[in-house]
């Protein structure tokens, strides 16, 4: 499996704190099924520097090679951060080879222009990934926000630990469960900042695996990698 979704990266924002965490990270996404993790690290200001995010991912590559993962660098990518980079400078932050871009939105709340900035960076070729859309206080239940984004080719990545029973957002599981058995929902992440995160997601994804889970060929890495 691939996680499209990792804080996996060491002292580059809120996930792992140290290296000793990522390289917990790494084992317990092994033991989870994951031999692909794209790194994703917030950018929810312009100006962001690259340097530690390539510091950090030069220093675990060759660990995660050796417990058979490959890491990729991607970055997750604040709506808020448009008003200063621009459609252009928020490519940068694609996943590495591609011209995908995972958008998270700014607080608990869908952007009210979230179509015409999708329709901006669909026109310079780039395809977008909504995370976590379960999170968002006005797209649950919206029905014609849900319909409209799958219209204009927005793709839902969830994450699928919600879907515990340890889980006291009972509105985010409901919304990411409709959204999963309605066939909505293109990729299961982990979102994972600490290596139990890791373990929550094998829970869920052995109780919920072969019921709702998406299929290999609709959250294959292949096609998050395509560039044409």
């Amino acid at each position: 499996m691939t996680d499209i979704h990792s804080h996996i990266l060491f002292g580059v924002d809120d996930g792992a704190p140290d290296y000793e965490e990522s390289v917990r990270m790494l084992k317990e996404a092994k033991k989870a099924g994951f031999n692909t993790i794209i790194a994703t690290p917030h950018v929810r200001k312009p100006g962001f520097d690259k340097g530690p995010v390539r510091e950090s991912m030069s220093a675990l590559r060759p660990v995660a090679e050796s417990i058979g993962i490959e890491l990729v660098q991607g970055y997750e990518y604040n709506i808020s951060a448009l008003a200063d980079d621009g459609i252009e400078g928020a490519l940068r932050f694609c996943t590495e080879g591609t011209k995908t871009i995972l958008l998270e939105m700014k607080g608990n709340q869908v952007a009210s222009n979230w179509e015409r900035i999708v329709i901006h960076f669909q026109r310079e070729g780039a395809d977008v990934i909504i995370a976590h859309p379960e999170r968002y206080t006005n797209f649950r239940g919206n029905s014609d926000m849900i319909s409209r984004m799958l219209e204009v080719g927005c793709k839902f990545q969830i994450d699928l630990a919600v879907m515990l029973e340890r889980n006291l957002f009972n509105k985010e599981k409901k919304c990411a469960k409709q959204l999963l058995e309605s066939g909505a929902v293109r990729w299961c992440a982990s979102d994972a900042h600490r290596a139990e995160d890791y373990k929550y997601f094998a829970q869920a994804f052995q109780k919920y695996g072969e019921k709702i889970f998406c299929t290999p060929g609709r959250d294959s890495y292949f096609e998050l990698m395509k560039t044409d």
